[in-house]
């Protein structure tokens, strides 16, 4: 007697409906997420004011300025999607814009303005085209091609702070210095040289 082969058994699955009607909200989002393309944002920070510009997918240009205060900053935010990805060059303000930017959850790259010099050499310097210059520059460039800067963290930005006061003040008591160098020198006083500018040494030498 011939032995029967084993057949392939065909079963159904059934899907309970308070799975399927999550699975499917699932995959529509995932479908809509990977239907949106990149979007890249150039970011040019003054001291009151911010210019940006947006390429959008089809390459045309979206234009915004905010002020640099907690609303004008917070309005940028507003008009920022996931799909964005945010370039700015660093500067006195950018690290906290940047900041503010990451806790959406955007993407952000700050650039060394010192070594984007050169490329910006032959262009027209302008705020909404510096802001523009930089959208195309992140556009064309890989991120690992870019000169960036790292964004410090709160520590490091009170160090990099106090640090910047510190060689400020140097700078401004040695200006006091020369300039009270010359009053004296003009006035005759050659006795009274920089190292006696203490209040109590200049009494004495007068």
């Amino acid at each position: 007697m011939a032995t029967q082969q084993s057949r392939p058994r065909i079963g159904v699955l059934v899907l309970s409906p308070d799975f399927v009607k999550p699975f499917r909200l699932f995959h529509f989002r995932r479908k809509e997420m990977e239907s949106q393309e990149v979007k890249y944002v150039g970011v040019d920070c003054g001291k009151k004011s911010i210019e940006v510009v947006r390429i959008n997918s089809e390459n045309s240009l979206e234009r915004r300025q905010f002020s640099t205060t907690e609303s004008g900053i917070n309005n940028l935010l507003q008009w920022l999607t996931l799909n964005d990805i945010v370039g700015l060059e660093a500067g006195s303000q950018s690290f906290r814009i940047a900041k503010s930017i990451l806790n959406k959850g955007v993407q952000v790259i700050v650039l060394n303005p010192g070594n984007l010099a050169t490329i910006y050499q032959s262009l027209k310097k302008t705020d909404k085209e510096d802001s523009l210059k930089i959208a195309r520059l992140i556009q064309r460039h890989p991120i690992e091609e870019l000169p960036t800067v790292p964004i410090p963290n709160d520590e490091e930005e009170d160090n990099r702070r106090l640090c910047s006061e510190h060689e400020n003040w140097t700078k401004q008591l040695t200006q006091g210095k020369n300039r009270l160098h010359s009053l004296f020198t003009q006035a005759g006083l050659t006795q009274i040289t920089k190292n006696t500018y203490e209040q109590k040494q200049i009494e004495k030498s007068l």
